[in-house]
């Protein structure tokens, strides 16, 4: 295996995180096992590396209840091709606006990233088919709650709280102290907004995020730092390229510059979702 997991238990579900490698951009796809069925969060930007993820689903030996797409990037959702045929019987779910933005949007960011992966990524674009609200969910006897939150790293975005297990599933919302974050879509205020209110929940040891191992809540404040010196940079920065460089120079110890790149160019390219 080419990505990594790690492993979160707790009560009823544990908490199965595939990461891929630096070329997948530690995207990571989240497995919930409950004792008697599997829910599997993202679909992973290389099909190779959501192959990786959905093989170790099959290796769980329970059914998959429902895939889950957490927001409308596609490092997110590119490799939900690999894996709705591994499950046929499991539907794609996600926000309402989610699905919107995928559908009005997902030929224009596949496009976009087509040059540099060519056939490692999507063929075509997976639009979810089934709607998940905001509110209490049970997941195979377990509690589980969606939250819905707008201008945060994306135009809309899915967080999932499960309380018995003190486990927050924030996802883009937060990134590791050690690594760079995704700024691409331009909502500095409104984002720094959401980590304060999840930075007050009580109870949640553990973020599991898009990127990355999973965290704690440190991530927080290192999220809402970085995100304030980012809009500053932003402000004061003539194109992608400018930002971009001024950015990698205010936190040069963050690994995964390359993202900052790619965050500078979608900035400046006027299509943000």
């Amino acid at each position: 295996m080419n990505g990594t997991i790690t492993i979160t238990r707790g009560g009823k579900v544990t908490i199965h995180t595939y990461t891929s490698p630096p070329e997948g951009w530690l995207v990571n796809t989240h497995i919930l096992e409950g004792p008697t069925k599997l829910i599997i969060f993202d679909g992973q930007l290389v099909r190779a590396y959501a192959d990786e993820a959905a093989a170790y689903a099959s290796r769980l030996n329970k059914p998959v209840d429902r895939i889950i797409l957490s927001h409308p990037h596609p490092d997110h959702w590119s490799g939900l091709e690999v894996l709705t045929a591994r499950f046929p019987q499991a539907e794609v779910h996600a926000l309402p606006g989610v699905t919107e933005l995928v559908r009005a949007a997902g030929e224009i960011m596949l496009g976009k990233l087509q040059p540099s992966y060519g056939d490692k990524i999507a063929t075509r674009v997976t639009v979810p088919s089934g709607a998940i609200s905001a509110g209490p969910q049970t997941f195979d006897g377990a509690r589980l709650e969606f939250r819905e939150y707008p201008h945060g790293e994306s135009d809309v975005q899915l967080m999932a709280l499960l309380p018995e297990q003190r486990v927050m599933l924030a996802f883009d919302l937060v990134f590791a102290s050690r690594d760079h974050a995704f700024t691409l879509a331009g909502h500095f205020d409104n984002w720094v907004t959401i980590l304060e209110t999840l930075k007050e929940m009580p109870g949640y040891d553990t973020i599991i995020i898009g990127h990355d191992i999973p965290t704690d809540p440190s991530a927080f404040d290192a999220t809402i730092a970085y995100l304030k010196r980012a809009k500053e940079i932003y402000a004061a920065s003539k194109d992608g390229q400018s930002y971009a460089s001024a950015l990698k120079a205010a936190f040069p110890d963050r690994a995964q510059p390359g993202w900052v790149d790619f965050s500078g160019m979608a900035l400046y390219s006027g299509q943000r979702v």
